[in-house]
């Protein structure tokens, strides 16, 4: 009886050390991101005729390399001492600029003599908005390491503004941004609390349209490549 005495407290304390060593647990964090987007774009412009057509520098393709920094909080599961199960939204709190470009530009609608006109046109282009819905299964592989992979939901605003001394138009349009990511990183656990993480991810966006002041339509598809590197804290 004594020794049944002494078992039943020591299996409560077991059983109390390894509820809380798989314990579920939130965790928050900041990260800051470098990017490189690649895409391709075309254009339509509107005739003296009042017909749309096709320009013929359309279908450019090009890329921009950018900074960004995000906001994230998670919720993660304790499946077993070697897996966490993770879901959690990352947002950007701030405007990214993606590019800002100048070049010449022609209008197909010419002058009063019907003489075409040659000027500059100008374009930015940002990300507002910008979040990530995610799951992310962690694997624990020792000494406070672990390494993941990540997929997810993207939805954010583009936004773009400029002007065409050529067509003396201007744009300020916003569309809608979705996409899907994924990525493989590597935590690391300073102490029981905070954590750094090193990743890189991948981002498909779906295509973009946006109009200015003269029906010139822009299209513009783009996908993603960027590293990010994250500190956050668990509790």
């Amino acid at each position: 009886m004594i020794k049944i005495k002494k078992i039943i407290p020591a299996a409560l304390l077991l059983t109390s050390i390894s509820s809380v060593a798989l314990a579920d647990n939130w965790n928050v964090g900041a990260s800051v991101s470098y990017a490189n987007i690649d895409g391709t774009a075309s254009d339509t412009q509107v005739t003296g005729a009042g017909v749309r057509v096709a320009q013929t520098r359309g279908g450019k393709s090009g890329d921009a390399d950018f900074p960004f920094g995000s906001i994230f909080v998670e919720y993660a599961k304790t499946m077993n001492k070697d897996l966490d199960l993770i879901i959690g939204l990352d947002y950007v709190p701030f405007k990214a600029e993606i590019d800002s470009q100048s070049r010449t530009d022609s209008s197909l609608e010419g002058n009063a003599d019907g003489v075409s006109v040659t000027g500059l046109r100008k374009a930015k282009l940002e990300l507002e908005n910008y979040a990530t819905l995610y799951l992310q299964p962690t694997f624990k592989v020792g000494g406070g390491t672990s390494v993941y992979g990540k997929v997810g939901y993207i939805h954010g605003d583009v936004k773009i503004t400029g002007s065409n001394t050529a067509t003396s138009s201007t744009i300020n349009a916003k569309d809608t941004l979705n996409g899907y990511t994924v990525g493989l990183g590597v935590q690391h656990n300073i102490n029981k609390n905070l954590f750094v993480r090193l990743e890189g991810n991948y981002t498909d966006h779906d295509t973009v349209k946006a109009t200015d002041s003269k029906q010139t339509t822009f299209t513009a598809d783009s996908e993603m490549y960027a590293g990010k590197i994250s500190i956050g804290y668990s509790f």
